[in-house]
């Protein structure tokens, strides 16, 4: 990963806006964060950490720090770092909590933190893609894209304050968990709990195969009736005798059953043919009772039959005499109204219908006339209403052409006014330039007087902290004097006797020299030596500051110039009198071209209706003309068919309508005479045909007349009485006769009803009956029993091949899963699959620190891995301990007994080495930035070379390597710098130097 640029503001004691381009900076692959101590170097680390994570670099720090104490409370604090990963170039930016103002009244409201995260197709694109904006989701996509959590980022490429030594200090699990996340071994994990999960899978699966044989052995127990029995349990080896024993029984009790049920059939046929014989015999007693009662009734019977018969001969005839006499009614009826209606309509002639027809065809070819006949007064009042309309219109038509002459001179002046008023609007946007370029004057004044201030001020500190820069050094410069004045005595004071004289060598000293009660210490000579630097640190910022001030000042000199306030004011109310002039003209402009439009729009309102009114008129000229002509000849032909008409009626009509009217009328009494001739003569032909049919009738039935017929016709109750005599008398012979034909009847004759015995038959049928339920039953039991044992057996036969089989099966999973997870009887070292592939990875970290440890060390000490347990760790071994070898007392020792310089330069070429070798591995996280905070004063001048010259040669890969420290030495080896200095307002800021 490597960082291209940060922005922050109201950041720690930052207020104002930060901006530094790492990209600059690591061009030589060095660079150097300083700054007097609490300056606020360490912030600037704080600020990447919260960017990528949202927290701070050390793990004790408080979220506090973020928000600038020396900023406005209303001002936004926000961090904004650009950073490119093997994933692309990112812009993240957040935004921590923090209390601002209240908009209305008083007091502070709380604003939440904010995150944004946006993917850019390079690192200087302003816009870019917007990946999410909420503050879970964006710390998730960053770990994802950088490829390490908050404290993996800390151990590798941020090495704070208080956090460098953790790596090489933490236990071996904690080490464990860093390098899984860096080198991607998690699957390896994965692979042994998988193994895990499929030998407890498999552990389970031969229990359930166990479970399965005792519970199959369980249900045969049950099935062969053991259990019921309280028989002693079932043993594997003895299931096929059982079963056989079993079978053996089920099938003596079908043999048993069937023989029953032999017995029981033979029985119950031989009762149903006993019932049958007893019923025979009865049934043929009845029908013969029967059959004698018949006989007795056959003459009664035989004269009911014979007197409806001649009835319903009678009543043929005079079903047909009574139509004869309906249809001569008809016909008299039918004669009188055709008498009627020829004396109604005066209708004497013989052929109605061809004088209807005749009729018919002449209105037919004039009826089309009617209408038109009665709508000639409103055409002609319609003729003479066009007329009219016409000459109005043409009267409109000279009004609207006078009009429309007298337009153009009225739309020239609107016009004219417009143009007018835009040419003054036009100045609008030069009066706003105008306007502007004055408002900005005043601001610029207003500046030039502050910045006059803050310079008398600058001048002042300057001079205050000239005087004390002054004062101190002369302090440190007396002191001095003191000290080489009054040296004599001080090194008489620590003279032994005996010892050489460090001036002339004598082992004699005959006045030795004592120190005066006021000479100064070395301690005080550097208190001193140190109050002087800082005077001097406070003069060297109250310059910087008073420069930066000068410099503002004559910018603002230059771009105020000489103006005077009066020519301000001047210039002022001039260009607010052209922008409110210019303003009034353009709202008359914009009214006169409503009013144009408008005026153009009422023109062509004008044309329009013109030239609707002259289109009118034409129409209804041409219309008319032609209407007048269609309405005499539609006259004419209508006077013609009055007169046809008239010439067929006694009565002069009124008009056309009235003569069609009569001549319908007319029609309708002819048609109506038409078909009453045509009823009379239907009438007399029917009235022949029945007196032909009653002859017919009266001849076939063999009566002498239709009287006699009459005669013999029998009542409704007469007939239905004897109906009922023969009828009733005819079913009971047919049933007697089915009766005495039926076989068993007939048999019935020849048997003896002492032989026949009801009750002996019925005692043996329940008997067998129950002899058969029993065997039923025995064999129902014994042969389900059978059967469940059979299906029992087999389950157990297929329960103990599937225990046999995942027994087989599971023993290679489990003995792999045992080693992966380094149980002791499988795996004797103790150590997992995870943590076996870590340690690889380890012992190529802990070589490449070695490398780096035998320049800076000069070989005096390396680094050892152990799979042992570390001392004081709970946990079981994991493999991933540390120990130091001390090469010169050939010893072995624990990280934790380094002093403060050997566990910085350790931890350095620890963190050094893990990087490279992440870098390295194909698909690891790739590691382009290194910051590492303080520690460097711990060392001395020689390890300090072996450590510059260890970070010098990590840029020769593209590292970026970010030193943090306020070491005096780093100043001159490191030109590329970022400089943190305390603002005299309180605060700090920043210069980058490159």
């Amino acid at each position: 990963m490597y960082l291209h640029h940060l922005e922050l503001r109201a950041i720690g004691p930052y207020p104002d806006l930060v901006s530094i381009d790492f990209a600059a900076l690591a061009a030589s692959g060095v660079f150097l964060l300083e700054g007097p101590t609490g300056s606020g170097k360490s912030t600037i680390i704080d600020a990447v950490v919260f960017a990528l994570y949202g927290g701070l670099a050390g793990s004790d720090a408080s979220s506090d720090r973020l928000h600038s104490q020396h900023a406005d409370p209303a001002v936004e604090p926000f961090v904004e770092l650009v950073f490119e990963t093997g994933a692309g170039v990112f812009r993240v930016r957040r935004t921590p909590q923090y209390d601002r103002p209240k908009q209305r009244g008083t007091g502070t409201v709380r604003q939440q933190s904010s995150a944004q995260l946006v993917r850019l197709a390079h690192p200087t694109d302003p816009a870019g893609e917007p990946i999410s904006a909420r503050a879970q989701e964006v710390g998730a996509e960053i770990a994802r894209i950088v490829g390490l959590d908050r404290a993996q980022f800390l151990q590798t490429v941020v090495l704070p304050q208080g956090e460098f030594a953790r790596f090489l200090k933490s236990p071996g699990e904690e080490r464990r968990k860093l390098l899984q996340s860096l080198f991607g071994t998690e699957i390896y994990d994965r692979t042994a709990d998988e193994l895990a999960a499929r030998r407890r899978a498999a552990a389970a699966e031969v229990e359930s195969a166990d479970a399965r044989v005792r519970d199959a052995l369980a249900r045969f127990a049950e099935a062969s009736g053991r259990t019921t029995l309280d028989l002693p349990g079932v043993d594997e080896s003895e299931v096929p005798a059982i079963v056989l024993e079993l079978r053996r029984i089920a099938d003596a009790a079908v043999t048993d059953r069937t023989a029953a049920a032999a017995a029981a059939r033979a029985a119950v046929e031989h009762e149903r043919s006993v019932v049958q014989r007893r019923t025979a015999l009865d049934r043929r007693s009845a029908l013969l009772a029967r059959s004698a009662a018949l006989d007795e009734r056959a003459d009664a019977v035989a004269e009911s039959r014979a007197r409806l018969s001649l009835a319903e001969r009678a009543a043929r005839v005079v079903a047909v005499a009574d139509g004869l006499d309906a249809a001569r009614a008809r016909a008299d009826t039918v004669a009188e109204e055709l008498a009627a209606l020829r004396l109604r309509h005066d209708v004497t002639a013989d052929d109605t219908a061809g004088e209807r027809d005749r009729l018919s065809e002449l209105v037919g070819a004039v009826r089309h006339l009617v209408p038109v006949a009665l709508a000639l007064p409103e055409r002609r009042r319609a003729v003479d209403d066009a007329r009219a309309q016409a000459e109005r219109l043409g009267t409109r038509l000279a009004e609207l052409d006078a009009e429309l002459e007298a337009r153009p001179a009225e739309r020239a002046r609107i016009v004219e006014a417009s143009r007018a008023a835009a040419e003054t609007a036009a100045d609008a946007e030069s009066a706003r330039h105008e306007v502007d370029a004055v408002r900005d004057l005043r601001r610029l004044v207003v500046d030039l007087a502050a910045a006059r201030t803050r310079v008398q001020a600058a001048e002042t500190s300057v001079a205050s902290a000239r005087s004390a820069a002054q004062d101190a050094l002369v302090a440190e410069q007396h002191l001095r004097e003191r000290r080489i004045a009054g040296l004599a005595g001080e090194l008489g004071q620590a003279l032994q006797p005996g010892d050489a004289c460090p001036v002339c060598g004598s082992v004699e000293h005959p006045a030795v020299a004592t120190p005066q009660d006021d000479h100064p210490t070395p301690a005080q000579i550097a208190e001193a030596a140190a109050t002087a630097r800082r005077a001097d640190d406070a003069l060297a910022t109250a310059a910087t500051t008073l420069a930066v001030e000068r410099a503002e000042q004559e910018r603002l000199t230059a771009a105020v110039g000489s103006i005077e306030p009066e020519e301000l004011d001047r210039r002022a109310a001039v260009a607010d009198e052209r922008v409110r002039a210019a303003r009034t003209a353009a709202t008359t402009v914009a009214q006169r071209e409503r009013d144009r439009a408008a005026h153009d729009d009422a023109t062509r309102a004008l044309e329009q209706d013109r030239n609707d009114v002259d289109a009118r008129r034409q129409v209804l000229l041409a219309t008319t003309a032609n209407d007048s002509d269609r309405v005499e000849q539609d006259t004419t032909a209508v006077v013609d068919a009055l007169a046809t008409l008239a010439g067929h009626l006694d009565v002069e009509p009124k008009g056309l309508p009235e003569a069609v009217s009569a001549v319908d009328d007319r029609i309708q009494a002819l048609r109506a005479v038409a078909e009453a001739v045509e009823r009379v003569r239907i009438a007399t032909a029917a009235v022949a045909e029945r007196a032909t049919e009653v002859t017919a009738a009266v001849r076939a039935q063999d009566f002498a007349d239709v009287a006699a017929a009459r005669a013999a016709v029998l009542g409704a109750d007469d007939a239905e009485r004897l109906r009922t005599i023969v009828d009733d008398a005819d079913r009971e012979r047919a049933v007697v006769d089915a009766g005495l034909a039926e076989p068993a009847v007939v048999q019935a004759a020849d048997d003896d009803p002492a032989t026949i015995d009801l009750d002996a038959a019925g005692a043996e049928t329940s008997r067998t009956a129950q002899v058969l339920d029993e065997a039923t039953r025995t064999a129902a039991t014994t042969g389900e029993r059978a059967d469940a044992s059979e299906r029992c057996a087999g389950d157990l036969e297929r329960a103990v091949s599937a225990r046999e089989s995942t027994s087989a099966r599971s023993r290679a999973v489990v003995r792999l899963a045992d080693i992966a997870a380094g149980v002791p009887g499988q795996n004797p070292s103790g150590i997992t699959l995870g943590t076996y592939v870590l340690m690889r990875r380890f012992e190529d970290v802990v070589a490449a620190a070695n490398d780096r440890l035998r320049t800076m060390l000069g070989g005096r000490f390396t680094l050892e891995t152990s799979d042992e347990r570390e001392s004081g760790a709970r946990a079981r071994r994991t493999g991933l301990a540390l120990a130091v070898r001390d090469h010169t007392t050939d010893t072995t020792r624990d990280p934790r007994s380094l002093s403060g310089g050997e566990t910085f330069t350790f931890s350095l070429c620890l963190a050094l080495g893990l990087a490279d070798v992440v870098q390295a591995e194909a698909g690891g996280v790739a590691l382009g930035t290194l910051f590492v905070d303080e520690g460097f004063g711990t060392l001395d001048p020689e390890t300090l070379d072996g450590v510059i010259g260890q970070l010098s040669k990590l840029t020769a890969g593209g590292r970026q390597v970010g030193i943090v420290s306020h070491v005096e030495e780093l100043k001159q080896r490191i030109p590329e710098r970022i400089a943190v200095r305390r603002a005299p307002g309180g605060g700090s800021h920043v210069s980058t130097t490159v």
